[in-house]
């Protein structure tokens, strides 16, 4: 029986994968700003039904907030890129049209989004603190613990494309987190990062394919290593204040 159910488990899992998949090919075919307003509003109404309307609001502006990080940084880069599509559970995704000229490049673009998404959960921390607004300390509560997720340094996550301008064996320590959080929550879709990370760390398959992409200066690795870290001890101190806050009401 618990056979059964588990390949139960798994054809939802892929049907509902599927339909997801099928979805967002949709959306790319439309017009870049439509496509963005329809999945919008489909993520709020998903997100409504678990968590009610006010937070689904406030999720997705925050979802927007950090795409918009990424929009801001392409353009300072010159790199032009598509609007984001927002797809529920998984967050948004921009498609870059052109390709980074290095690693430093690509690393620029990634920063902007957890940088935006850092500002965005000490603003929502500020307005809690003026207006005692738990909503406000739930939406920077899930601001930092997105950007942090976000900034873990594994691919196809952002801090995989950050951390390899620093150094590439920062992989390895992203994959031993999405192993361990994997191991904590069974997660299909950490599984799936998991198992695209171990095997990304393991060939280095970029790196060695594409060596001058990643050879980069000291300065060049120091600059994205300060942002990296900064924003990560940031968003990791903003973290436990908040936590700090919840256990003390």
């Amino acid at each position: 029986m618990k056979a059964w159910r588990v390949v139960s488990l798994g054809r939802r899992m892929l049907s509902k994968l599927a339909l997801c998949m099928m979805g967002f090919i949709a959306m790319l075919k439309m017009g870049s700003t439509v496509a963005m307003a329809v999945s919008m509003i489909i993520s709020i109404l998903v997100y409504a039904l678990a968590f009610g309307l006010k937070f689904a609001v406030g999720f997705v502006i925050l979802l927007l907030l950090h795409e918009c990080g990424h929009l801001v940084a392409s353009k300072v880069v010159g790199l032009p890129v598509s609007r984001p599509i927002f797809i529920p559970f998984l967050g948004a995704v921009i498609r870059i049209k052109k390709l980074p000229v290095n690693a430093k490049m690509e690393a620029n673009v990634a920063i902007g989004g957890p940088a935006m998404g850092t500002l965005s959960a000490l603003l929502c921390l500020a307005f809690y603190l003026w207006t005692d607004s738990l909503l406000m300390l739930v939406l920077s509560y899930t601001a930092c613990l997105l950007n942090l997720f976000n900034l873990i340094p594994c691919d196809p996550l952002d801090g995989g494309r950050i951390a390899v301008a620093v150094t590439h064996r920062l992989w390895w320590l992203g994959s031993l987190i999405i192993g361990i959080l994997f191991l904590q929550t069974y997660s299909f879709f950490l599984f799936i990062f998991f198992l695209f990370s171990l095997y990304r760390t393991w060939k280095n398959v970029d790196v060695e394919e594409n060596y001058s992409y990643y050879q980069l200066t000291m300065k060049q690795r120091l600059a994205v290593g300060w942002w990296y870290f900064g924003l990560v001890i940031v968003l990791g101190i903003t973290t436990l204040y908040i936590g700090a806050i919840f256990h003390g009401t």
